[in-house]
This record gives structure tokens, sequence and C-alpha cells, in this order.
């Protein structure tokens, strides 16, 4: 099937729909695609709120407002899928089996095999499947990848990453907990970008030797893996409900490699015995936000054929395939607390 690119339009800017105008669309997707005005000018609002596609197409210069993408796409080239995850598969199907180029929000799928069935619908119609897994374009993620690949580590032995935050996100959709988060909460959110960072720089998928979190049927907030990959031992911790010191370390019988997890231009490293020694990485980001940006400037690229995606849909599956296997084995964590009431209660 032949793409939605622009052999018939050239000359002018592709055609891109957002879909969800939700709080990431308002903080950054929008805005980025506000750094080209042509484009602006061409795109197109998509929401089941009309009234918020409508506010934010004025707000930012968008060509129209709808409610349904299925009435605009076969004149758009690209789309923004920012809804909902639970949405991403069947709004980026349609897209992908339409020959519309897609960058979709992460997570891509809530399971591998949801990932998988888009890979392929890509492969067959020759439609891009781009994905926002941003902080892979972080400087500092960058070089640990490239130290561990290097062999600047030697053998990775252990490997260990904390992100925890008051959740104070300002959901529009209010999808990220209960009914509508289907279950899958702060590791399906932030595991999206740590699980993927640590597959990328692992090599591969690791196991999982244990996964605790505190869901006990509802939308878990505080959650723990305990992952195995060759001679690495790792640990992965997150909460929405408490701050965590936010920092990874990746041990080498080399050397040790030290970061913090809104650092995106700094990395520590230690060689054996030796004092610890600060990089200082170039970026012209100024903002995490602009990274996010870039990866939309890239997104345009792929649209008008000259760039491949910065990530896709096969770079982030093996993460969604470890998030899998995480909820095919949770326990709980240690509540005692909540064990002392149930049995006072009984």
């Amino acid at each position: 099937m032949k793409t939605n690119g622009l052999t018939s339009r050239e000359t002018q800017a592709p055609v891109i729909a957002i879909i969800g105008c939700g709080a990431i669309t308002e903080a950054l997707h929008l805005p980025g695609l506000a750094r080209h005005p042509a484009v602006i000018a061409r795109a197109i609002c998509v929401d089941a709120n009309e009234g918020r596609a409508s506010a934010l197409a004025k707000q930012f210069g968008a060509a129209q407002a709808v409610t349904r993408y299925q009435d605009v796409i076969d004149r758009i080239n690209g789309a923004i899928v920012a809804v909902p995850p639970g949405l991403h598969y069947p709004i980026a199907l349609d897209l992908l089996s339409a020959g519309v180029h897609v960058l979709c929000e992460k997570p891509l799928a809530e399971r591998s095999e949801q990932a998988s069935a888009l890979i392929a619908k890509s492969r067959a119609t020759g439609a891009a499947l781009c994905v926002n897994n941003y902080r892979r374009l972080y400087p500092s993620s960058i070089k640990v990848r490239d130290l561990i690949a290097g062999g600047e580590l030697g053998t990775v032995k252990a490997l260990e990453y904390s992100w925890g935050e008051v959740f104070d996100w300002p959901t529009a959709s209010g999808a990220y907990f209960g009914a509508k988060a289907g279950g899958r909460g702060v590791l399906a959110d932030k595991g999206s970008h740590l699980l993927d960072l640590i597959c990328w720089w692992l090599g591969g998928k690791p196991d999982v030797v244990s996964y605790q979190d505190d869901a006990m049927g509802g939308t878990e907030a505080v959650a723990r893996l305990h992952f195995r990959k060759d001679q690495c031992d790792g640990l992965a911790r997150f909460s929405w409900l408490s701050r965590y010191p936010n920092t990874f370390e990746v041990v080498g019988d080399r050397a040790t490699l030290r970061g913090g997890l809104f650092d995106w231009n700094t990395v520590v490293i230690q060689r054996d015995s030796e004092a610890p020694k600060t990089l200082r990485l170039t970026s012209a980001a100024k903002i995490p936000q602009d990274l996010g940006k870039n990866m939309l400037d890239n997104f345009l690229e792929v649209v008008s054929g000259r760039a491949a995606p910065l990530v896709s849909g096969d770079d982030v599956l093996p993460s969604i395939e470890l998030i899998d296997e995480c909820y095919e084995n949770r326990t709980r964590l240690s509540a005692p607390w909540y064990d002392a009431w149930q049995r006072i209660a009984s």
C-alpha cells in the first residue's frame, strides 16, 4: 500500500493530525508544531471534547478541529497519537492501515502482542511507526549506552534505577487511575521510559526475577522490579506517592557510572580506585521538553521521507514485553499495617 506521503503535494507542508488534546498535547505537541508555521497552519486537532479541540486549535493556530479522526484520515500525511494508552493500539492500527505515518505517545501499546501487530502493519504498508520515548535522546542516556557498548565499564554486574515523585501531572482525561487505566499504573507510566532505557543499555530484555506492587486489584502507585540480564543483577523502583533519589548506577567490573534522572547533560564515571570524574555532555536542549520537540522535528522529517525514526516501534518492543512479564508475575508489596488491620478485623 502506498503511504499518505507528499508525492502529490511535494511543495506543501504535510498535514498532521494531533489525536487527543490533553495535557501532553498542550504542553509539548502543539507548541512543537507551532515552531513550523507552514505545518501548524495545516494541522488538525482531534478530540472527543469538541470545545477543547477547538480552543487549542485556535490558541496555536491549527487549521481545524474535529471530534473523529476517521473524518480526516484520508487527507492527512501523519498523526500524533496522544490519547490514553488503552486507545493507542486501535487508533494507531487504523492509521497505519490507511498508510498514515504515526508518532505515538509512550507506551506504544498496553501489551506486547498489540505492539507487535502495529510493527507488522507498519512494515506491510510502509507507514512509519515512531514512538515518543524521548529520554533516549538525553545526552546522558546516549553516553551510558555508548560506554556500556564500548566496553568501558567491562562486564556489567549491577544496574539500579529509581523514579519517584508525588503524582502532579495535569491530566485532562483522568485515564491514569481506576477502570480507565485498566489496572496499569506507575509501572506502565514511568516504566515505559526507564525500562526502555534499561533494555537499550543492556542490549535486550532482561528476565524478571520478581515484581511487586501495591495494586491489590486496582492501579499500582508503587512498584519494585528485580531483574537479571546475563551477569547483570538489577533493581528498578517507581512511585507516584513520594520522591525517590531519582538516580541511576551502572556497576561494571572496570568502572561505575552514576547519573541523575533529570540531569541530561552529565554522568559521573569512576574507574577502579580512581576519583570520580564528571563527564559534561553537550546539548542544545535547555529543558527536557526541548528533546521532545526534537522528536517532533524528526517525525516531520520522517513524514516527508527525509529521515528514519529516532525511536521506532521495534526499538521499544523489548520494554513492553518486560512490562507484560512484570504484570504476569506481580505479587503484593509488603504491607504489614494492612495485614495487621485484616487480622484485627477478622
